[in-house]
This record gives C-alpha cells, structure tokens and sequence, in this order.
C-alpha cells in the first residue's frame, strides 16, 4: 500500500511559519540580556525578567489559545496571531525605555504563544496519521534549525551591526509568517458537530487536555534539565577552558538531528513509539555525561550531537504521542498542554538551576542533571511507556 503524500504545500508553508516564528524567537533570546544590559544599563535580574517575560506571557496565552483555537478555527487565528507576532517585532523599533521594552516583550510573547497554538495544531492536521512521527519530527526540525541558527545570526548582528539594524532583519522574518494567508487548511477530520458551538466558558479542561497531560508531564522533566543548556553552556565552557567552541555547540546539535531525523521519523511510525523513544533517552542521558565529563572541545561536540539525537528526537516524539492520544477535536488544546509544559520548565528552569549554582560547580549540576534525566526515563515509562507496550502487544496479536 503506498503511504499518504507528506511532502504537501500545506506542510512545506506550516513548516516556514514555525521556522520563521522560532528564528525570531531563539535570535532574541540570544541578544535580549546583552541589550537591555548595555543599552539600558540595567541590571542582569532585570534582564532576566525581560527574558522570561515573554517566557511567561506565552504560557499565559497557550492556557487559553487550546480552546480558541478549536472553537474559531485554527487559520483564522494563526493569520491574527501572525499579525500581531508582526506588529511586535516591529515595536521594539520604539521602545525608548526599559518600560517600554518590557510591555512589547510581554505583548510579544502572547502573539507567540496564540501563533504557536495554531501552528502546531495545522500541522497535526495536514500531516496524515500514518506518517504522524515523521511528519512531527520534520516539523521539530524546523524549530531545531532555528534554535542554531538564530542565536548565531543575533549575536553576529550585534556585533557587526546595531540592534535597530537586527530588528529590522527580524521584522522581514516576522513578515515571511504572513504567507499563512495561503494555506488551505483541513477541517479537523470527524469532529463532533457540537464542537463546532461557541463555548464562551472556560474551564481547566479548556486549557488542558487530560488525554495529553502525561506526556507533557515526561516533556517537562526534559525540559527542565534542557534549560541548563540554554542559560549556563556558554559560561561551563568558559569555565574549563573551551568557550570558543560553544559558538558551534548549537550547530552540531542541528546538523546531528537533521542527519538522523528521515530515519527516526520512519522509525517511530514503524516500530512505535517505545523502541526508538528508550534508546534515545539514553543517548541524551550519554551526552550529558559526556558534556559533564569534559576535558577537551571534541567531547564538547560530540556531547552536542548525542543531545541534539537524542533530545531533539524524543522532544518530537513526545509531541506526536501528544497528537495521537488526544481526540480529533482536541488536538489544538492537546498541543497546547504540551507548550504549556514545555515553556514552563524551560521558564523555571534557569532560576532553579541558579539556586544549584549556590551550592555547586557547573559541571557538578551537569552530573546532577545525568540523574534528572535518568529519572525522566522512569517516569516515562509510568505514564506512557508501560500502556504503550500493553497496546503494541495487543495490537500484534490481533494481527
């Protein structure tokens, strides 16, 4: 039987607009605190709130955007999102004071977190059931490109250029999202009619959808320890000597996943989600010990490849898993969980891993992390993994 096309417009453009979106999003997260510290002298707390600001006003946007999503239509708001993701970019062209700055970041981060919602929740659409791992791990791949590629393009601009100039950069970025307009996205297939009714209620089961909660609850604690990485790499590096080669870290990272992604995507559709799920938590579990073991710059990247497999290949796992378990007219919300989860431990996480810094070194919290990630697997397999493969072994005796 000939498997369903993937490769569609459909697909191609919802795959740019979450390039697009993560590229903006990564190349600031890169340069923020340098600004706000050097253009407005402020200090690194306050830059850390207009970090985490966005961070937080995402979550806050993705607890209600399930819904709305569902309710609207998932074009109708990825084109208002997309506007106003536009409209904010282009403000920090105006923020004159740290005030000023803090209010767009704020407002920025909700047209993230609406925009995301619906992006995430088309691309559960058009990618066809059979190919659900390899469509979301391409999909992941996008963003993964963006992760490394737009903390490079920030920092280079600042250096070479002024932060109006990489604004203005960014605003184009932002703008390429307006392509959207062009989608032509599928009605969610065999959805309730009643779902279809304006519900101008909100409820926890609006933001949540419990279908998806427990592998959000295993993205969490992935998360959690990822963001060590987002925030303390650069000075661990620095730290034992070898803070030149941080700048490719995120560049191996990508190549590693984007080399592995056609055949881990073909993979989790082929064998299920268990079999390639395991082997690559503890890939991840491998490249954190290597990372926290390091005494030269090739065990630093090689550390940044079997993080980048392992990482980004269980990160969109999970998110197929979410997809899968969640019921059609919910997928939206069950998305959305997802994120909500996601961005909350990767918002946290930096401030609990700073608590650690306290009391230890940094390459005493990479080790400790080795042990957070050893107990992801675990919980893993409680709320995911051990149902998984009750299913599977049912499923081949059927057959």
């Amino acid at each position: 039987m000939d498997r369903p096309k993937l490769w569609t417009k459909n697909f191609l453009m919802i795959c740019g607009v979450n390039f697009f979106t993560h590229l903006v999003f990564y190349s600031l997260l890169a340069t923020v605190t340098q600004y706000v510290i050097g253009h407005f002298g402020r200090s690194q707390s306050e830059a850390g709130l207009a970090v985490g600001i966005y961070v937080l006003m995402a979550v806050v946007a993705r607890l209600f955007a399930g819904k709305i999503v569902d309710v609207m239509g998932r074009q109708k708001i990825l084109l208002i999102s997309a506007v106003f993701f536009f409209l904010a970019v282009l403000a920090y062209q105006f923020t004159a004071t740290f005030t000023l700055f803090i209010i767009v970041r704020a407002f920025h981060g909700l047209a993230f977190g609406f925009l995301m919602t619906a992006t995430n929740a088309i691309m559960a659409d058009v990618v066809p059931d059979q190919r659900r791992g390899e469509g979301t791990g391409y999909y992941a791949t996008a963003m993964n490109i963006a992760m490394a590629t737009g903390p490079f393009i920030g920092l280079f601009m600042l250096r070479a250029a002024t932060f109006e100039m990489f604004v203005w950069v960014l605003v184009f970025v932002a703008f390429c999202n307006l392509l959207g307009v062009f989608l032509k996205v599928p009605a969610p297939k065999n959805m309730p009619q009643d779902s279809q009714k304006v519900q101008p209620k909100f409820s926890i089961g609006d933001m949540f959808e419990k279908r998806a909660l427990p592998i959000a609850v295993c993205m969490f604690t992935l998360a959690l320890g990822y963001s060590s990485l987002l925030s303390f790499l650069s000075s661990y590096t620095e730290e034992i000597g070898f803070g030149e080669v941080a700048t490719f870290f995120f560049v191996v990272y990508a190549i590693a996943l984007v080399l592995t992604r056609p055949i881990t995507g073909r993979l989790f559709d082929r064998l299920g989600e268990n079999k390639l799920t395991y082997p690559c938590l503890i890939l991840l579990v491998t490249g954190y010990f290597v990372l926290s073991q390091a005494s030269s710059g090739w065990m630093v990247l090689a550390s940044s490849a079997l993080i980048g497999i392992g990482y980004g290949t269980v990160q969109s796992n999970y998110l197929a898993i979410a997809i899968k378990e969640a019921l059609q007219n919910r997928k939206a919300t069950a998305t959305s969980t997802f994120f909500i989860l996601m961005d909350l431990a990767i918002g946290i996480g930096p401030y609990l891993y700073g608590i650690l810094l306290g009391y230890m070194s940094y390459r005493s919290m990479y080790s400790w992390t080795v042990g957070l990630f050893l107990v992801s697997i675990g919980i893993y397999y409680l709320l995911h993994g051990k149902k998984a493969s009750k299913r599977q072994v049912s499923t081949e005796k059927m057959a």
